[in-house]
């Protein structure tokens, strides 16, 4: 029961991560300057595309833990989902230096 609430919870928490991910594109391509309409468009499709996938990546582990959180292909979905979030965490890291 609680590893169903844990599992909720994080995947509650990369919702609104996604969510609050999406609404300060345009602030966030302002902050940029005066740059070219080719690299506006580029770091909004950025962070549009990174908000989506944190948003794509609840919503699977929301429907593995409904279905079933026990069975294998729900726990090779949750190592996934680890894997993935770690390597956007990465890039992240890497390209906002």
């Amino acid at each position: 029961m609680v590893n169903q609430i844990l599992l909720y919870a994080c995947s509650a928490l990369i919702l609104f991560w996604g969510v609050a991910h999406l609404f300060p594109t345009r602030s966030v391509v302002k902050g940029f300057g005066d740059i070219s309409l080719d690299n506006q468009r580029i770091i909004t499709m950025e962070w549009i595309i990174e908000g989506v996938s944190l948003i794509f990546i609840s919503a699977i582990i929301i429907a593995a833990t409904l279905i079933d959180r026990t069975n294998s292909v729900s726990k090779t979905i949750y190592w996934l989902c680890f894997i993935v979030l770690n390597v956007l965490s990465v890039v992240s890291l890497k390209t906002g230096f």
